[in-house]
């Protein structure tokens, strides 16, 4: 038969191009780890919907697979080039393919040992670069600092009425009105302040502008008297005198608001400062007015509230500009300010009396709890109290944030979706993010990188090949010149030879062979030569000529 497929040796004709590409892809692989640990390093994992570690496990598979593939063609090109060379032996053919495919193979080789075992051993190694991979990104808690743009809504002025009702001739606030009532609840409990969907997701600082108070102070000082009025010697003692009848106050707080001014809100205090029957009275008179303010606030994200910075006070908020609030009642009218007077008086209000009760001393008497807040430590005793020992000390201050707080608090609940604004914010949050450890992605990218390098030496003397070759045993079956092929074309691929040979059958068996035949047995058109051997002999041939072997036969060659 005429030979069809000429010997075409070349560096570009027999260029193994899939063999490369995978090399190629497997550098690629290693870039690609480098490029998705460097992209994912200090990166908020909510930014990732897939985690870098199923990206470096996705990589790493593939990578490892090309450079499986591409050994496999080099032990292949290995085993050609080896056979095309005047000194090799059929051992050396063997030693190739064995630790080609055999890590055991390839560590037990001993003195024999060669480019093609220490490949497969570096390679057989390489996958360790998937859990290096692994390790090399983890997640990792961080504080973060930077300036944002966050929504909050506040009313800039409180709705009329929102607050309460009045109620009797003088228009007295009597109840709140039912929209109020749990701002008012959630004050008194010392309830967080929910605010949602501001964008900050830690801690948020910023000024934001909303309803406040401009307030505005006096104090003097006044006398207190509590010494009783002694008469002559011999007269009876008059117990019908005020301080004997109706006493005199040592302390006093009070909110105080009137329909005349109802946006106004009084804040009056009096107290004694020092122990003593008589000395002085400190007087202080505020008002609360009205007025569009910036309030510096602080804002949890992950709570989803607001609040006002613990060590700030009223002086703080910046008064953007003041207004005036007109409102005619009638019994039953709502109120915009009147309910923020009654919450604050219900709670605040409070008076200390004491009263000379003759020979015991003095009688004292309180209500409300702030007369007891602020009473100075040690001079609530019995005796103390008896003899005018009681002194106070100035809950102005306080007051007034709590009046503050309460309408910062009423501020926020009253805003609508008109009122939200965008202000910019220092936000320090403690995310989750990817951390890069890059000693495990050098270990890994190493013994990928190894195994790349020792993978190319396989492939040297890939152009004295004539022809595209494999390791298919159809193949190499006919470079040991197989009777069952030898008919067919030597520099013929594998595609070529089952293309022609395919459709023959054949089995693995024992071939009977007698003394002197060495003819020719002709089956199905193929031509088969068989030795001159008696006895029997294994080997594959058609079926038809094949028997199984049994047991305790033996086999010539």
């Amino acid at each position: 038969m005429a030979m069809r497929n000429p010997w075409k040796p070349g560096v570009y004709a027999r260029l193994p191009w899939s063999a490369f590409a995978a090399l190629v892809g497997a550098v690629g692989g290693v870039v690609g780890s480098v490029a998705v640990l460097v992209v994912s390093n200090g990166k908020p994992i909510s930014d990732w919907t897939v985690q870098p570690t199923v990206y470096l496990s996705i990589i790493s598979t593939l990578t490892n697979l090309m450079v499986h593939y591409a050994l496999a063609q080099g032990v292949t090109i290995a085993w050609w080039t080896r056979a095309l060379k005047p000194d090799t032996k059929i051992s050396h053919l063997h030693q190739y393919w064995e630790t080609g495919n055999s890590l055991l193979a390839s560590l037990k080789i001993g003195r024999n040992f060669n480019l093609v075992a220490l490949a497969s051993i570096i390679v057989a190694i390489s996958p360790v670069n998937g859990p290096l991979l692994q390790r090399a990104s983890r997640v990792a808690v961080v504080a973060e600092k930077g300036t944002i743009a966050i929504s909050v809504g506040m009313a800039s002025q409180l709705p009329y009425g929102y607050t309460g009702f009045v109620e009797g001739r003088g228009y007295v606030p009597a109840f709140y009105n039912p929209i109020f009532t749990p701002i008012v609840n959630a004050y008194s409990d010392r309830l967080n302040i929910k605010i949602n969907n501001t964008g900050c997701t830690g801690t948020c600082t910023s000024i934001v502008a909303g309803a406040g108070f401009a307030v505005s102070c006096s104090s003097y000082e006044s006398t207190f008297n509590a010494n009783p009025i002694m008469q002559p010697a011999g007269q009876p003692f008059n117990t019908s005198q005020p301080l004997m009848a109706e006493g005199v106050l040592a302390f006093q707080s009070s909110f105080l608001w009137y329909a005349g001014a109802p946006g106004n809100i009084s804040l009056n205090v009096e107290y004694k400062p020092a122990p003593g029957c008589a000395g002085r009275l400190i007087v202080r008179n505020c008002t609360l007015s009205p007025a569009i303010v910036r309030y510096k606030v602080s804002i949890d994200g992950n709570a989803s509230t607001i609040s006002l910075p613990a060590n700030s006070s009223i002086y703080d908020d910046e008064i953007i500009s003041t207004y005036n609030v007109t409102e005619t009642y009638t019994p039953g009218s709502y109120t915009t300010y009147g309910g923020l007077f009654l919450a604050l008086a219900n709670r605040f209000n409070s008076w200390t009396n004491m009263r000379f009760a003759g020979a015991i001393g003095y009688d004292v008497t309180t209500s409300g709890a702030v007369a007891n807040q602020y009473v100075q430590p040690n001079t609530t005793s019995g005796a103390e109290s008896m003899t005018c020992g009681l002194a106070f000390t100035d809950p102005t201050d306080n007051l007034i944030d709590n009046a503050r707080e309460l309408m910062f608090r009423t501020a926020v609940a009253a805003a609508n979706s008109s009122n939200v604004r965008s202000v910019p914010a220092q936000q320090e949050a403690t995310i989750a993010v990817y951390q890069s450890h890059y000693m495990y992605l050098g270990l890994a990218s190493l013994f990928t990188t190894l195994a790349i390098i020792l993978v190319v030496p396989t492939f040297i003397g890939y152009w004295y090949l004539g022809r595209n070759v494999s390791m298919s045993p159809i193949e190499t079956a006919k470079a040991f010149n197989a009777p069952l092929l030898r008919n067919e074309d030597s520099n013929a691929e594998a595609d070529h030879l089952i293309d022609n040979l395919g459709h023959i059958g054949v089995r693995y068996g024992v071939i009977l062979t007698g003394a002197g035949n060495d003819g020719l047995l002709t089956k199905q058109g193929v031509s088969q030569s068989y030795a001159d051997i008696s006895g029997r002999r294994l080997e594959i041939a058609p079926p038809e000529y094949v028997v199984n072997p049994q047991k305790g036969w033996e086999f010539g060659g």
